[in-house]
């Protein structure tokens, strides 16, 4: 049992007791037992203390998913010192502003970055380099030197900067401290607005793990047997969460990759390492692509959960549909959840899941739709505002002056941005986000309902439907990529003939822009900022 009086360390140091010398983690071709990440996590925090790390202190994580970088996250709880994650590849100038906003003590990051940090570099603030491969055998150290020698350039010149080392002699003791203290600084993963940084507790995260069990409808003995993928980057709360802390926390395996290839993940099938996968829709229709995602390795899939923006029906029809015809019982599906409650707070199960919704709320987590002005509670089955309470509630963002919580009943609760529903059995539907809510002669125009339809089509493989008011007139554009270019020309026709009769004429896209593939945002999902910036200059072109 995870026990939630505890921090995220002390819950670690309960599955090294009972665990041992179990496997914890894969890690390219190498395992890791309980009792040896523990040795890492005590060189780490002393590294940190000899530095003149202390309680309270800030750092800064900047690094893909390797058994160092998630050792300094361990430690960081082990001494009771705040940690704000990055996304790996943030440039340069954004980590030195969250750097010094946050007023860090110390960045952490990878030997493959230097060469673009020349700015960070100058700053000559405390940097601690971890090499991806200082875990792994010669013959990989070595092929991975060779392969990236340009990239390795600044790190091999820069004998300044320490690089970490397995010779650091660790110490045993740890910190206590209050376990919902926020300690934990995310930046939030929306993909139209401004992110924020929000403060999170040991106690909110602990909160969420403790609820795996019910998630993955097993029991505890059971949970010990199965392997997660680690793929999603840990500033992502999906990834840190669901992909790297839940199955430690339980005394499970985590298959660690420093960042998503399909090849890697059909060699961790192949080899029986992996069992469970988390991810956003890129993932899965890059897996469903691939030739060899196939055959009686698939069996070894148990269940996997997909989040994100958008999420098209024919997507988890396809991957459930191969995962069928290759023998396994496992499922795709759907859940929903905000960095401000961690991550997950909504999902369906193998057990018990609805087609068509994000699932229930958690067991400790309370969901209320609300009108989005007045915040009143809404009854079922009417469309309204999302807001949540519960365990896994955030403390806060960072420096915001305004209190960014609602009361309900007594109870604080945070407003998602997202509208939604309940239904009678306590099923919640998402609807749309309000800021992708658009508006036509009046009217409200719901962009997902339009591109789950358009969605599952065999023509399209992804679509976005954006709006923009051009000189007094409402405009509404489908975006759209092809599963195969042969349908560019009947395309358009196909999308409208399905559209009629399901949709009012207002909602219809006045016009179909035909990508040959969308951008995409950080974690896989699409970015609207720059498809507004194109049908802006669209409307411009095509009002000349």
């Amino acid at each position: 049992m995870v026990d939630k009086s505890k921090t995220i360390y002390e819950n670690f140091l309960l599955q090294v007791n009972n665990r041992k010398n179990n496997d914890c983690i894969y890690y390219e071709g190498k395992t890791i037992s309980y009792n040896k990440f523990n040795s890492l996590i005590d060189k780490v925090s002393a590294y940190f203390t000899s530095i003149g790390l202390k309680e309270d202190d800030l750092i800064t994580l900047v690094a893909p998913n390797t058994p160092e970088a998630i050792a300094c996250f361990f430690a960081a709880s082990k001494l009771n010192i705040n940690i704000h994650l990055l996304h790996p590849l943030s440039i340069q100038e954004n980590i030195l502003h969250e750097y010094k906003d946050k007023h860090s003590k110390l960045l952490i990051t990878v030997s493959l970055f230097l060469n673009n940090y020349d700015k960070i570099l100058k700053e000559k603030m405390p940097i601690l380099v971890l090499d991806p491969t200082s875990s792994l055998n010669i013959v990989k150290r070595l092929g991975f030197s060779i392969l990236n020698k340009d990239k390795l350039q600044t790190y091999k010149n820069r004998k300044d900067i320490p690089h970490f080392t397995y010779n650091i002699k660790g110490k045993k003791e740890y910190k206590t401290y209050d376990p919902k203290k926020g300690r934990i600084f995310l930046s939030s993963g929306g993909t139209t607005g401004i992110s924020k940084s929000i403060v999170l507790s040991d106690f909110s995260f602990v909160s969420l793990i403790s609820t795996v069990p019910y998630i993955l409808g097993c029991t505890q003995e059971e949970l010990t047997h199965k392997t997660m993928l680690a793929a999603l980057p840990m500033f992502h709360g999906f990834g840190l969460t669901m992909g790297v802390l839940a199955c430690i926390l339980w005394g499970a395996r985590i298959g660690v990759l420093p960042s998503f290839r399909t090849k890697k993940v059909i060699k961790l099938l192949k080899k029986g390492h992996l069992s469970m996968m988390i991810g956003v829709p890129a993932i899965y229709e890059a897996l469903l692509k691939n030739r060899k995602f196939k055959g009686k390795m698939l069996k070894n899939i148990e269940v996997c959960f997909i989040g994100g923006d958008f999420i098209s029906p024919s997507l988890l029809e396809r991957f459930n549909q191969r995962l069928k015809e290759n023998g396994s019982k496992g499922m795709l599906l759907e859940g929903y959840g905000l960095t401000e409650t961690v991550t997950v707070l909504s999902v369906n199960t193998i057990k018990d899941h609805k087609e068509g919704t994000i699932g229930k709320p958690l067991p400790n987590v309370k969901v209320k739709i609300i009108d989005h002005e007045t915040n009143k509670v809404l009854p079922n089955n009417t469309k309204g505002e999302i807001a949540i309470t519960g365990e896994t509630l955030m403390n806060g963002y960072y420096e915001e002056k305004e209190d960014p919580f609602i009361t309900i009943d007594g109870e604080k609760y945070v407003k998602s941005g997202d509208m939604g529903m309940l239904d009678e059995d306590n099923y919640l539907y998402f609807i749309s986000r309000y800021k992708r809510m658009l508006k036509k002669k009046g009217m409200n125009v719901y962009p997902l309902a339009i591109e789950k339809e358009v969605s599952s089509l065999d023509e399209v493989e992804e679509c976005s439907l954006l709006g923009e008011t051009y000189k007094g007139r409402d405009n509404i554009c489908l975006f759209v990529s092809l599963s195969d270019p042969s349908y560019k020309n009947s395309v358009e026709q196909t999308i409208i003939r399905d559209l009629k009769g399901k949709f009012d004429s207002y909602e219809l896209p006045d016009f179909i822009i035909i990508k040959d593939k969308f951008v995409h945002t950080n974690v896989g999902k699409i970015d609207y900022v720059i498809l507004q910036k194109e049908l802006h200059q669209y409307l411009e072109n095509k009002n000349k």
